[in-house]
């Protein structure tokens, strides 16, 4: 059999043709063609799409696996068989022969062994194996391109400028209005009004609401000022007007109040560390939530470490780790952190005096609350209610609570008030699979105790989705006993909910006994809201109540919705109570645009006609602008952020007068979308939260003149609220460098292409990496004035065996109104002795 291949070696004719995979590999290689059939190396194809493979030339025989260990292949054309994955396959000396450290298979049986459907074209003497996904090589060059994208992020970030925050004594002007009118069938017309600005500093609101019935409401407006100190862990912020302690004692207050509350919800709550083990040529991936945030490769200590920021809420942390042959092995850890826990050895408090309303009509009181994260499950909390002059009956609230984690998913929590109440419960969370809560409260006879003299309340809900063959369900529980004075009551809610095709179904059950000392009431309903997307242009739905005390059916009702446009609906409702024997019909049109959001209803009930109009929406002054402009979203107490392009024509990054602005950016927000106004295209940035830091990523490439460049690609910016921030970009004319590298040999110097040339801004430690053409020039358009070094990539050259002369270069680019050129930067590559 060795004789027959080797004579069947010396009968073909080598030649040269391209390899390709799609997105992964485009090569030449030698390949052996008998006329007919064309052969080739296995080897080198498997490690070409890294496919474990080993050659035994003792044996002559090629083995392996194919990306999963248990999928092995060996390949043995002396013995004149193939064994794959435990099936054998004939090996015939037309098949296969043996060259070097390689075995050369017919083009068809890489189809019948390995499933990799070669393609030859003989025009283009390209042999194609189509893209499969599951090819390590291409995983890894999916890996490749993540860990380069998450990299130039966090380079994006080290060159941040920050716009400092701006404290006006009087700035601003927004306004949340809303109004209802009734033209028709009788009523009054009502409004809602809040204004809001900066002023002394702070941000401050004020709220009004009336009507033409009884006028302005004076009992209801309410106002609020706020100072800020961030960052101050020992105060963050003052107010005064309506404010609120919180903690368990704490109730709304017209006063005063000083908190060092973080001023945006937290969202870090600690990092931890995950460790482990790598065996040579492996590499680890760090997810959260799906979301790729850290990487390492296999070191001389074989250890990966990860610091990994923990947020509130829930999060799914996968440790992925890859091996050089394919191979995926992952472990998942999901992890919970409550909202109520602080973090260890934080502490928070909250102190506020001023007027609360008790069933004594308002009194002086003054209120606090503290909490401290003794450990990074338990966190413990007090708070007091005092009133500042007693009267009869009044008196002085204490109490505290404490929030431990059991587990990562079971959480209790507790308080305790002297005379006042006591409470406990437990949480247990489980995303995808179950959700449930349970909690007992016990109130004290007092004063305070103004809920129709409740002794108890005692509440259990569970809510889990679960799948019978393709059908998924969702199931919600409620259950609650509550105990008063005069009598206790049991309330029972379930819901099932589910789709089938282009229905969707939605069950709700409610129950509820009421025990009085002489008699008992009972009532059970049923409704059932069925939907179906049978039209693109209409979503029909039916709703049935039924009332299982009076077998018979309550209610029941029809309804049509119909999208308008983009941003309408119209919806048509029939509705009829059985027991009144009164039918309603009601027509709704919906409507929003940038400015407002419209809301219009008609209704005919029991010959009476009756109509509806409900509009909503802000209005902000401009001072950039000096414009009004309109949203359908509340604006006040959010920020907003203009971004300016200027061309900064003395380079001091700053926009002084002379020097003009140019048309629009776009930069990403947090995910906020901008929006252009104006003839110039200045993207404004609304709805930010205040106080919070915001970084804005600028976008080079939507300048309309590709020659310039914006000195900082990234601005650190905090805003106060109701106002508009100005992010002012510095943009100057881009400077060019361009050079060339040479390969040396005994026959001289030569342009090498492919090499990774790196320029490093020195003062902002930002790296722009560039590849050399194929005859060794580089060339790149996009350098703003600074000092830089180019030097090459150190890793190429210790992966090509070669070290450099010079090892980098200086140089400087000066500001220039038309952008400067550097050149003549060259490096020559010399092999290692």
């Amino acid at each position: 059999m060795l004789a027959a291949h080797a004579g069947r070696a010396a009968e073909l004719e080598q030649i040269a043709i391209s390899f390709e995979v799609p997105k992964v590999v485009s090569r030449d290689m030698l390949v052996q063609y008998d006329g007919t059939a064309m052969y080739l190396p296995v080897a080198e194809i498997l490690r070409l799409i890294d496919i474990n493979c080993s050659f035994d030339p003792k044996d002559q025989t090629l083995s392996g696996f194919f990306i999963h260990r248990d999928s092995t292949y060996r390949l043995d054309p002396t013995g004149g068989r193939a064994i794959i994955k435990s099936r054998d396959y004939p090996l015939l000396a037309s098949d296969c022969f043996i060259a070097g450290n390689d075995i050369f298979l017919r083009l068809d049986l890489f189809q019948t062994l390995f499933g990799l459907p070669l393609q030859f074209d003989f025009s283009l003497l390209r042999v194609l194996l189509p893209l499969d996904e599951s090819f390590p090589s291409y995983q890894k060059l999916k890996r490749q391109q993540a860990r380069a994208k998450l990299q130039r992020t966090e380079e994006r970030l080290y060159n941040v400028r920050e716009v400092p925050l701006r404290r006006d004594y009087f700035s601003g002007g927004v306004a949340d209005w809303l109004l209802s009118t009734n033209p028709i069938g009788g009523g009054g017309h009502y409004f809602d009004l809040t204004l809001g600005s900066m002023l002394l500093g702070g941000d401050f609101s004020l709220s009004g609401t009336g009507s033409t019935v009884s006028g302005f409401d004076a009992d209801r407006l309410t106002y609020r000022w706020r100072y800020t100190f961030n960052p101050n862990p020992v105060a963050s912020e003052f107010e005064l007007g309506s404010v609120y302690p919180v903690g368990m004692l704490g109730r709304t207050m017209k006063g005063a109040l000083l908190t060092n509350r973080p001023l945006v919800q937290r969202t870090h709550f600690q990092t931890v560390h995950i460790t482990g083990k790598l065996e040579p040529g492996w590499e680890a991936e760090m997810y959260i939530d799906n979301k790729l945030v850290d990487f390492a490769t296999s070191d001389q200590t074989g250890e990966y470490d990860f610091a990994v920021d923990l947020a509130y809420g829930t999060s799914v942390m996968t440790v992925k780790l890859f091996g050089p042959n394919g191979e995926v092995r992952s472990e998942e850890r999901e992890v919970r952190i409550p909202y109520n826990l602080v973090p260890r050895g934080t502490a928070e408090y909250s102190v506020g005096a001023g007027a609360v309303l008790t069933p004594y009509g308002e009194r002086p009181h003054i209120q606090s609350s503290a909490y401290y994260g003794i450990t990074t499950r338990f966190t413990l909390g007090a708070g007091a209610d005092i009133p500042a002059a007693p009267r009869d009956h009044e008196r002085t609230l204490y109490g505290a609570e404490a929030t431990y984690q059991i587990l990562g998913s079971l959480t209790a929590n507790g308080s305790f008030s002297p005379g006042n109440q006591a409470s406990f419960g437990m949480n247990y969370s489980l995303p995808s699979f179950a959700t449930a809560s349970a909690g007992f409260t016990r109130f004290y006879d007092n004063p305070y105790n103004v809920n129709v003299r409740q002794r108890s309340s005692a509440v259990f809900s569970i809510s889990a989705p679960f799948k019978i063959k393709e059908r998924y369900f969702g199931t919600r529980l409620y259950v609650a006993r509550d105990v008063y004075e005069s009598f206790k009551a049991i309330s029972i809610n379930c819901g099932l909910n589910s789709s089938f095709w282009l229905f969707h179904s939605s069950y709700i059950g409610k129950y509820k006994i009421s025990t009085y000392a002489d008699r008992s009431v009972k009532t059970l309903v049923s409704q059932m809201l069925v939907s179906a997307d049978l039209f693109r242009f209409l979503k029909p739905q039916v709703r049935v109540d039924y009332d299982h005390g009076q077998n018979a059916v309550s209610k029941f009702g029809v309804y049509l919705n119909k999208r308008l446009f983009r941003t309408g609906q119209l919806t048509l409702s029939y509705e009829r109570n059985v027991p009144s024997r009164s039918s309603s019909v009601m027509l709704t049109f919906n409507f929003f645009n940038q400015a407002a959001y419209f809301s219009s209803r008609m209704l005919y009930s029991d010959e009476h006609v009756s109509m509806n109009q409900m509009q909503r929406g802000s209005i902000r002054y401009d001072r950039i602008g000096g414009a009004v402009r309109f949203d359908r979203r509340n604006s006040v107490g959010y920020g907003t952020a203009v971004v300016r392009p200027f061309l900064d024509a003395n380079n001091d990054g700053i926009a002084s007068e002379g020097e003009t602005y140019l048309p629009g950016i776009r930069a990403r927000v947090s995910g906020v979308g901008g929006r252009p106004v104006g003839p110039n295209r200045i993207y404004y940035y609304d709805g930010l939260r205040p106080y919070d830091d915001f970084v804005v990523q600028v976008d080079p490439s939507s300048l309309d003149d590709p020659t310039l460049r914006p000195v900082y690609e990234n601005f650190k910016v905090e805003l106060t609220p109701n106002v508009v921030t100005t992010i002012d970009v510095p943009i100057v004319p881009a400077s060019d460098v361009s050079g060339i590298v040479y390969r040396e040999t005994a026959d001289g110097k030569f342009g090498l292409g492919g090499i990774k040339i790196k320029i490093l801004n020195i003062s902002r430690d930002i790296v722009t990496e560039l590849t050399t053409f194929n005859n060794g020039e580089f060339y790149y358009l996009g350098l703003v004035p600074g000092n830089y070094r180019a030097y090459i990539d150190p890793e190429q050259l210790a992966q090509f065996g070669y070290t450099t002369l010079p090892e980098s270069i200086q140089f400087e680019v000066k500001p220039s109104i038309t952008g400067t050129t550097v050149d003549k930067i060259e490096f020559s590559l010399i092999p290692k002795p």
